[in-house]
């Protein structure tokens, strides 16, 4: 139920295995690619969300020293070249043991591939830091990667392929400037693969699922990646939660352990099993339609569109559990019942009256809070499937109080999805 990548390792050529979150070759043992659908839940990942939770001010003083080790390095180059160089190397270090999941686990776990990033990085960190061409073209990529946008960009292929370039001209830069070679002896056309997989991997599971082909493509080749029953859902930061009270559709992030409505702050506890079983409605991603999903069953088709949708599985338990971590610690220091703190709530209530007046509020808030990362799209998909008598009416009134609170970014996010209510019934 996703995108298969077909890979040959770039080192020896023989084929690679996909499915894991690194792909390694398994004739010479080179990286060959990075799976961006399992970074988020791997227990590397778990473990620095956890030391950045748990003890934030350590963190940032770990982080802030980080900085300012390697600004000493910058002011230490020119008179003792060496010396710079060797503190950019145990700053390498810090990355990797810090943030482990950035790296493949044998990179960490082989002495001699270890040593190897630390140098490759080291030099990065430190040319990262000073005036030249390397800090010139972070500061490209930093512009290119910021006209990707987020979510709501429907067309983010053409930025994506200029931040593609902007990194494969860092990768040849570096070598020009005196790099050590790549840790893993991979050309630049490959490590430019890892770089790229690495830095859209939370992208991607921001944009709608109708873009995750292409821009896979963008990284690995057009023949490199094929869809095999691809669903709505696999990826998503947000998964779509029907309130049971008002009836509204809204996005909800991966990691919650309690969901609230945006229309009518109706709150419930987060239970996977009647996303996994239950019988539930969904979005349909491609157009809009709400779709009906029986107990047990995992997949439906769209009527009207045809496309396939998942229902949520996708756990996201490994942020809960640093969640319910951080809940108890909080609730020991202070002394307060934890059981309070998770109790479900009706919010402000809903009666046949003012469900509507829910519906707009929640339409509006969601144009407010979410206008980056949702399409027209999808958008209007939230307020089809919630099932006003006249969407036209409801959009219309969501638009003009979005006016009038702002942004205006939510604002025209309302007013494309009319417009693409309009086109759908002309």
């Amino acid at each position: 139920m996703a995108h298969v990548i077909h890979l040959r390792c770039d080192r020896c050529g023989a084929p690679v295995d996909g499915r894991e979150a690194w792909m390694r070759c398994d004739s010479c043992g080179a990286t060959a690619g990075f799976n961006f659908t399992s970074w988020n839940d791997s227990p590397g990942f778990a473990e620095f969300q956890r030391s950045a939770m748990l003890d934030p001010e350590g963190y940032v003083a770990r982080w802030n020293h980080h900085s300012a080790e390697l600004e000493r390095a910058v002011s230490l180059l020119r008179e003792s070249p060496a010396q710079a160089n060797a503190i950019a190397a145990e700053q390498a270090e810090f990355v990797l043991t810090n943030s482990s999941w950035m790296f493949p686990p044998h990179a960490l776990e082989d002495p001699k591939t270890r040593a190897a990033y630390q140098r490759w990085m080291g030099f990065d960190l430190l040319h990262h830091r000073l005036p030249g061409r390397i800090r010139d073209l972070y500061d490209e990529l930093n512009r290119a990667t910021a006209a990707i946008g987020f979510g709501a960009n429907e067309n983010p292929l053409p930025a994506f392929e200029k931040m593609l370039n902007v990194l494969r001209r860092m990768l040849t830069a570096r070598y020009e400037l005196g790099s050590p070679p790549d840790p893993e002896g991979l050309s630049v056309e490959a490590r430019l693969r890892l770089q790229a997989a690495q830095m859209v991997g939370a992208y991607l599971r921001m944009v709608s699922p109708e873009l995750h082909l292409p821009l896979l493509q963008a990284i690995y080749g057009a023949k490199n990646v094929s869809a095999e029953h691809i669903t709505s859902q696999d990826y998503s930061v947000y998964f779509d939660w029907e309130c049971p009270l008002c009836g509204l559709f809204s996005p909800q992030a991966v990691g919650v352990d309690k969901m609230t409505c945006p229309g009518c702050y109706c709150v419930r506890l987060f239970d996977k099993s009647p996303l996994e079983w239950g019988a539930i409605a969904a979005l349909c991603h491609g157009c809009g339609s709400r779709i009906e999903i029986a107990e047990r069953q995992t997949l439906a088709a769209c009527g009207y569109c045809t496309s396939q949708v998942k229902r949520y599985v996708r756990a996201g338990d490994a942020h809960r559990s640093l969640v319910a971590e951080m809940k108890a610690k909080y609730a020991a220091q202070h002394g307060y019942d934890l059981s309070e703190v998770d109790k479900e709530s009706d919010g402000f209530g809903v009666t046949p009256a003012n469900r509507l007046a829910r519906l707009r509020d929640g339409l509006v808030r969601i144009a407010q809070w979410y206008n980056k990362f949702l399409t027209p799209t999808r958008y209007l998909g939230f307020a089809r499937a919630s099932r006003p008598g006249d969407v036209a009416a409801l959009l219309a009134e969501t638009e003009a109080e979005v006016r009038k609170q702002g942004p205006p970014e939510g604002a025209e996010l309302v007013r494309k999805a009319a417009s693409k209510l309009s086109e759908q019934a002309s």
